[in-house]
C-alpha cells in the first residue's frame, strides 16, 4: 500500500480512467480551503473542473491537438483536512510517488497553497538535470511572511517556496500582480523574483510576451500555476479572492503558446470557487488545464 492508497479517494464526478502504467497524464484534486480569507468554497473546485472538462470540446485552440488521444489517468481527490500541515505533508508524499513516475501532472485545486507541496515535489526530484522554473499566473503575489496569524496560507505559500529555495527567487517567474503589499514588493525585489505586472500586460502585450519568452528562455523544465484570479473577474468572476483590472483569456492564450517546445513537469490550476460561479469559470479553468496538457502530449 502506498500514500495514494491512504490518502487520495476517488472523485464522485466524470474522471479518466486509463491505468497508471500507460497514462501519459495524472490528474490530483486537492479540495482545501481552509486558510480562505475572503470567499470559502474552493474546496468544491477540483470536481467542477472535472464536470466542466466532460462537457466542452477536447480539441486544442492553439495547436489543432486532441485530447481524445491522450491517456489520462485521474488519481481521485487527496481526502478532506482542514489542517494545512497535513494537506501539505499527505500531498508531498502523494506528489513524490507520482513524480516518480515521469508523467506530467496536473493538480486541481483548492486554493493555492496547494502549489508548495506540488512544485517543491517536482523540483526535488532530480531526474529532470536541472532547475524547474515556477511559473505563477495570480493577481496577488502570496509573498507574505505571515497572513492571519499563519505562515502557511494561500497568501504566503510562494514567501515559503522561495525561501525553501533560500531566500532566491530567481526561477520564479510571476504574471499578472495587481494586489500586493509593500512588505511583498520589498521581498519580491530583495530575492529577485520576476514579475511582470498585470499593468505592463493591459498596456503592451507584445512586450511582455516577448519579456516573458526571454526568462524562460534558460529553462528547460517548467511548472505552471494558474490561480484564475489571475484573470479579470468579467471572465472569471467564480474565484475566492476576486480582484479588476486583471487579464484576460486572449492574455492567457499569448503566454500558453509562449510555452512551446518547452518541458512542463507539471501545473496546477487553483482558486476556482463554484458557489461563486456561474460555471463559466469552471469552463475557462477546464480549456486552460486542457491546453497546458495539449503543449506537451
Amino acid at each position: 500500500m502506498g500514500y495514494r492508497d491512504l490518502f487520495t479517494v476517488r472523485p464522485l464526478s466524470f474522471s479518466f480512467s486509463h491505468s497508471e502504467d500507460d497514462a501519459d497524464v495524472y490528474l490530483l484534486g486537492v479540495p482545501f480551503d481552509s486558510t480562505t480569507s475572503y470567499r470559502p468554497g474552493t474546496r468544491f473546485g477540483p470536481n467542477s473542473i472535472r464536470e466542466a472538462l466532460a462537457n466542452i470540446e477536447f480539441n486544442s485552440i492553439l495547436n489543432g491537438k486532441s485530447l481524445e488521444d491522450v491517456k489520462i489517468n485521474d488519481l481521485g481527490n487527496m481526502k478532506s483536512t482542514t489542517n494545512p500541515d497535513v494537506m501539505i505533508d499527505t500531498l508531498g508524499k502523494v506528489m513524490g510517488e507520482v513524480v516518480s513516475r515521469g508523467r506530467l501532472i496536473g493538480v486541481l485545486g483548492g486554493e493555492h497553497l496547494l502549489t508548495l507541496a506540488s512544485y517543491n515535489s517536482i523540483k526535488a526530484h532530480r531526474d529532470h538535470g536541472g532547475d524547474v522554473m515556477l511559473i505563477v499566473f495570480d493577481a496577488h503575489l502570496d509573498l507574505r511572511d505571515e497572513f492571519n496569524d499563519c505562515k502557511l496560507n494561500h497568501a504566503t505559500y510562494l514567501h515559503r517556496i522561495v525561501e525553501d529555495n533560500g531566500d532566491d527567487g530567481s526561477n520564479v517567474l510571476h504574471i499578472g500582480a495587481r494586489g500586493y503589499s509593500k512588505d511583498e514588493l520589498e521581498y519580491a525585489r530583495s530575492t529577485k523574483v520576476n514579475i511582470i505586472y498585470a499593468k505592463d500586460i493591459l498596456l503592451d502585450h507584445g512586450n511582455a510576451i516577448k519579456r516573458f519568452k526571454d526568462l524562460i528562455s534558460t529553462y528547460d523544465h517548467l511548472y505552471v500555476s494558474i490561480d484564475l484570479d489571475g484573470i479579470d473577474p468579467a471572465y472569471a468572476k467564480g474565484v475566492g479572492t476576486p480582484e479588476p483590472f486583471g487579464l484576460t483569456p486572449v492574455h492567457m492564450l499569448g503566454f500558453l503558446s509562449s510555452l512551446s517546445g518547452k518541458r512542463l513537469k507539471g501545473f496546477d490550476v487553483v482558486e476556482l470557487c463554484p458557489p461563486c460561479d456561474d460555471g463559466s469559470t469552471a469552463i475557462l479553468a477546464a480549456k486552460l488545464m486542457l491546453e497546458l496538457i495539449l503543449l506537451n502530449c
